[in-house]
């Protein structure tokens, strides 16, 4: 028994699929069930149920996937605390991140972050919250970042920044910085540039809505994007107005590009999320870059 065997079981199990699961760990998929046919055959016990569509662990199965995690998460640890300890900071960190995060936070913080290891190389894919919690519960990412947060047992979501939501109007003669609009008779009477479903944005500006006690079937005709960098054009063309983050629009305000609408009411913060799989062990450039986040991500936004 060795830990490839080992790690090909536990990402059969978790991805519900051989062939998943080979290309998860880079393998062939007749490797893959080399080795679980070869664990199976030493332990003298079926582990996976292959009589269905989607494959699953027999109770046996179980059993041994509880105990391996704990030994693959061990042997996980000790490396990393050994590389922690010999000063060994290169390598590469995989993110998911929705947009916000992906567009407007993260390439600040990991240029500042380069500064101080730059051997450690990043791979960031955008998706929407949704998009985050799969890949991060599916371990095909290490770290996440998102808008909001989702039922997944298999995530944990951990705040690490506020964000303010903005209401943004074109730069012409028909809004002014100077007045105070009300939330709903700005709905009511302009069209309105939104997300997509499963956006973080969308979950939070929808829960302002229902606060506020704004029906979606009274708003006028809206388009939706799936990416906050178009809304705010589409806004800048004059497509509408729409309600996005502070860190996606500022740069925006700052050349005249759009207009930051003052409300009666003003809109809550955001809270934005760095996102791990549950009892899955992080490596140390990962925690590396989560305590600077944490420590320094005020210093970060401020430059």
């Amino acid at each position: 028994m060795d830990f490839k065997q080992l790690e090909a079981f536990v990402n059969v199990v978790e991805m519900g699929s051989f062939s998943r699961a080979a290309e998860a760990i880079f393998l062939s998929q007749p490797s893959v069930s080399t080795y679980v046919n070869s664990l199976e055959r030493e332990l003298g016990a079926t582990l996976i149920n292959r009589s269905t569509k989607e494959i699953s662990p027999t109770l046996a199965g179980k059993i041994f996937y509880d105990n391996v995690k704990e030994i693959l998460a061990l042997k996980f640890q000790t490396v990393e605390k050994i590389k922690g300890l010999s000063g060994n900071f290169s390598g590469e960190i995989n993110i998911i991140a929705s947009s916000v995060p992906a567009q407007y936070v993260l390439p600040r913080a990991i240029a500042q972050f380069n500064l101080i290891y730059p051997e450690i190389s990043f791979n960031v894919k955008q998706g929407t919250t949704l998009d985050v919690s799969r890949v991060i519960a599916m371990g095909q990412a290490e770290l996440g970042f998102s808008g909001g947060t989702v039922d997944e047992d298999r995530c944990d979501f951990t705040q690490f920044l506020c964000d303010r939501m903005v209401v943004i109007a074109p730069s012409n003669d028909d809004f002014s910085e100077s007045l105070e609009y009300s939330l709903g008779a700005l709905l009511r009477e302009n069209r309105f540039v939104g997300r997509e479903k499963g956006s973080g944005t969308r979950s939070e500006y929808e829960r302002l809505f229902e606060e506020q006690n704004i029906k979606p079937d009274t708003l006028s005709s809206s388009i939706n994007f799936d990416n906050t960098q178009s809304i705010i054009n589409a806004v800048i063309n004059g497509l509408g107005i729409s309600i996005v983050s502070h860190f996606a629009a500022a740069s925006y305000v700052h050349k005249k590009m759009v207009i930051p609408l003052k409300l009666s009411k003003p809109l809550p913060n955001r809270k934005l999320y760095y996102v791990l799989k549950k009892n899955f062990a992080k490596s140390h450039l990962t925690d590396l870059f989560i305590n600077f986040l944490v420590s320094d991500y005020k210093k970060v936004l401020e430059m």
